[in-house]
């Protein structure tokens, strides 16, 4: 146990060390957190919600690739993180009176950035599976999802039930539910890419025959590519049940309070009308 406290001590010294240097080291800290994702999570303090007030920030992980949850759009002339899961963490920073902190990162580091405490939450679209659930603790869903296959139009007809995806090769993002579902496919030649737009880019360029997102950005990534569609007909369930936010594990204190602004933003209807307003602007980015 001594042992491994003392590799977490060396970790978050040059986790700040690198964090204090600016955006140019994100990769070489993100291959830490990468490598420091076995550290157990009872040897990071639990961030109390007075904790994150007494810092004046909430520092949020998210991989900027996943739209309408989470993209890049030119905002008057400016490069800006949008989306519905952008706007679930300014409202929940704004409720905290501190400010928000985003931090664009690789999908499968960004559970490691909340075990070794360089996070405060993740919201990426992502679903709390059971192994992730060993690592981190999840909030309740705020948004419902289902899986749906992207491929090239002049292949629309070769794929209408799932078993048309048998012996197929099939894009998906790495350390995602769908690299596990497509994997579940009897002999799939499953391709794991860093991001969607690497998934949709094999697609259009004949290295992959399909593509396996969420729903709702498959849907973004076909209203904006014209030789690209989405199987309407072929909606793959998930046992996840949709979207939530992660953040350290066993901290309740912290689960509760986000359960309680989450029931808030779906009472006032804001999930709904944030995600129609990211999908208006993310189908005129993509």
């Amino acid at each position: 146990m001594k042992k491994k406290s003392v590799l977490l001590t060396m970790m978050l010294i040059i986790v700040f060390a690198i964090t204090a240097c600016g955006g140019e080291n994100m990769e070489e800290l993100e291959d830490l957190v990468e490598n420091g994702e076995e550290i157990v999570e009872s040897e990071v303090e639990k961030l109390s919600i007075e904790d994150i007030k007494s810092k004046g920030k909430l520092i949020m992980g998210t991989n900027a690739d996943y739209p309408p949850f989470e993209f890049h759009a030119l905002i008057d002339g400016k490069d800006v993180i949008s989306g519905l899961d952008i706007e679930i963490a300014k409202y929940i920073a704004d409720d905290l009176g501190v400010e928000l902190e985003i931090r664009d990162m690789d999908f499968n580091n960004l559970l490691g950035g909340i075990s070794t405490g360089m996070l405060d939450i993740v919201i990426a679209g992502m679903n709390p599976e059971p192994e992730r659930e060993k690592q981190v603790s999840f909030s309740d869903i705020y948004y419902e999802v289902n899986l749906s296959l992207l491929v090239r139009k002049d292949l629309e007809k070769a794929f209408e039930t799932e078993d048309d995806l048998i012996g197929t090769s099939i894009g998906v993002q790495i350390g995602t539910t769908q690299e596990d579902i497509a994997n579940e496919i009897k002999d799939a030649k499953v391709v794991s890419l860093k991001t969607n737009s690497d998934a949709v880019m094999n697609l259009k360029t004949n290295k992959i025959e399909s593509a396996l997102l969420e729903t709702i950005v498959a849907e973004s990534f076909a209203n904006t590519n014209d030789d690209i569609k989405m199987v309407e007909d072929l909606i793959i369930k998930t046992e996840s049940g949709g979207s939530a936010i992660a953040t350290q594990k066993g901290n309740e204190e912290l689960v509760q309070y986000l359960n309680k602004k989450i029931a808030e933003m779906k009472e006032k209807g804001l999930i709904e009308k944030w995600m129609k307003e990211a999908e208006k602007l993310s189908n005129s980015e993509i």
